[in-house]
């Protein structure tokens, strides 16, 4: 059995589009949609930046996060039997997961 512990897959989601500097749209619950490039985040929220305007966004009020690109190039498991496509959006029952 692997002892490895397992990678959260939100993290790893943003930390690729973060690096990558990667265009991405953020869907927040109310329906407001925002664009720009992470810049940093955190446990419970997200730096977004646009124009050099940067935008704190708390993770609560996040529904979808929409790549330009396909991110996650592997089929990515974070418990047994929880998979995620690789289409570059994380949903909001990823998002509830833990994702």
């Amino acid at each position: 059995m692997d002892n490895k512990p397992a990678q959260n897959i939100q993290d790893t989601f943003l930390n690729t589009v973060r690096k990558d500097k990667t265009p991405i749209t953020i869907y927040l619950v109310s329906g407001v949609k925002l664009t720009g490039k992470i810049r940093s985040f955190d446990k419970y929220s997200v730096l977004l930046e646009n124009n050099s305007q940067e935008q704190l966004i708390f993770k609560h009020a996040i529904s979808t996060v929409v790549s330009t690109r396909s991110v996650l190039h592997t089929e990515h498991r974070t418990t047994p039997g929880v998979g995620v496509a690789t289409s570059g959006v994380l949903t909001p029952t990823e998002h509830a997961q833990g994702a």
